[in-house]
């Protein structure tokens, strides 16, 4: 349940002119021996009480009335919300212990699935970090209706030790303003997610991402939205750019983001409705690029200077089946790098002669959500993605992920969850490694969840 405070701004000028008013009458009602100063002893006629009113409520009417020009502004509306969430989750990996950094600790990340070791040891992990708060406004204005939302979490940002405080820094998740400058537009400035990413497609899951194949970006924008006709929408947006690329050798070639993009990223989007199901279709054009000085596979000093052009598409969508439901996702692209599964595979290879080669991948998955009773669901995810290397990387570059995900969520009232989670996940390898090309994770997950 979400609890929306409202403020109606007063209008002051409106309150002066209510008790000018009622003074005035006031005065008019007196007796004329009472007020004699103010009306001249010689009128032949004097008026009477009606007619002073009349005429006091005409020139308070002219002297307070605002220009017919200006246009008051309406009311501003103020709304807070968020959710505190509890997960403990056990993980047990196959092929080795899991990462020093924690990453991966706190929900599913692939890319760090270790592989060509001996069987890790089960771990157990509680936090309360993906808990969040948000805040909004909405304003209505003589040029449209001016939103803003900001929202925050804990997450990711580690600032203390589990062995006293577990404190985690807030961070920006969402932070934007949307102008509703008529009935059928809106201009989104700010960051929340990408528009290439058809949010409302995601599983139910207690896992914070969910499954491997699934798009995931965040980042500033500036977004045009036009309704068409019935419930589809068109958006063009242009996004902040970024490169992620492998060396030659399937190293980073001294780093795995470069900020050297002249462009945005360039996002086309559809949103239709045919009968129970929604749906999207979206493009990406990006520019993928990097300049950095670095050492090639002859030992030689290279000075590495490239920009080359890649596209992405998605089709997303969710199928309403009663109660239940079907969300399913398909993306496939040259330039999906970083927005594929939290950047598990890269934009692109920076080959021997400084060149970029981009990559080839895909990913997508089908999640089916079935209510036992009102109180009780579950939701069945099944996803995997891949990616078209070149020969050249090093074998402990990823080829392949696939993840599965079974729970259980019974929530007494709707803001109320309590949910356990089986995930099992796998990465396989370009070559094998210590005679083992591929890794699996087994995890189960428990969480609590209010939503305010």
């Amino acid at each position: 349940m979400i609890m929306n405070k409202k403020l109606l701004l007063p209008n002051l000028a409106d309150q002066a002119s209510n008790i000018s008013f009622m003074a005035c009458l006031v005065f008019a009602a007196l007796p004329l021996s009472v007020v004699a100063g103010t009306v001249h002893s010689e009128t032949p006629h004097p008026e009477t009480i009606e007619q002073r009113i009349l005429r006091l409520e005409q020139a308070l009417a002219e002297k307070e009335a605002p220009p017919k020009a200006v246009a008051l502004n309406g009311a501003t509306e103020y709304a807070f919300g968020g959710y505190i969430k509890l997960d403990a989750i056990v993980s047990q990996y196959s092929d080795g212990e899991r990462a020093l950094a924690g990453v991966g600790d706190d929900f599913l990340v692939a890319s760090v699935i270790p592989v060509g070791g001996e069987s890790g040891d089960t771990n157990l992990d509680m936090h309360a970090k993906h808990s969040r708060i948000w805040f909004k406004t909405t304003t209505a204005t003589e040029v449209g209706t001016v939103g803003s939302y900001i929202e925050m979490d804990f997450g990711v940002n580690q600032i203390g030790d589990e062995r006293i405080s577990n404190s985690a820094a807030s961070r920006i998740r969402h932070a934007y303003i949307n102008w509703q400058y008529n009935a059928d537009s809106a201009i989104l400035a700010g960051q929340t997610w990408s528009t290439f990413f058809n949010v409302g497609s995601l599983p139910d899951t207690l896992d914070f991402v969910g499954p491997v194949g699934t798009l995931f970006e965040r980042q500033a924008q500036l977004r045009w939205t036009h309704s068409l006709r019935g419930a589809s929408l068109l958006m063009f947006a242009i996004e902040n750019p970024s490169s992620g690329l492998y060396g030659e050798d399937g190293s980073a070639a001294g780093a795995s983001a470069y900020d050297n993009n002249s462009r945005p990223d360039i996002v086309l989007r559809f949103n239709g409705k045919s009968g129970d199901f929604s749906y999207s279709l979206a493009g990406l054009l990006r520019e993928v690029a990097y300049k950095q000085n670095y050492t090639n596979s002859q030992a030689q000093a290279v000075v590495g200077d490239d920009s080359v052009y890649g596209y992405g598409l998605s089709f997303a969508g969710v199928w309403q089946l009663g109660a239940d439901d079907i969300r399913l996702q398909f993306n496939a692209g040259n330039a999906l790098g970083r927005y594929l599964g939290l950047q598990t595979y890269r934009d692109g290879v920076i080959k021997d002669n400084g060149d970029i080669d981009l990559i080839d991948s895909m990913g997508g998955y089908i999640a089916y959500r079935h209510f036992w009773a009102p109180q009780w669901r579950s939701s069945l995810v099944l996803s995997a993605s891949s990616a078209d290397n070149p020969t050249s990387v090093a074998a402990t570059t990823a080829a392949s992920y696939q993840s599965a995900h079974a729970n259980l969520i019974y929530a007494p009232v709707a803001a109320l969850n309590f949910g356990i989670e089986y995930i099992h996940a796998s990465k396989t390898l370009e070559r094998p490694v210590n005679g083992d090309d591929s890794g699996d994770i087994d995890r189960l997950q428990f969480s609590a969840k209010y939503t305010f």
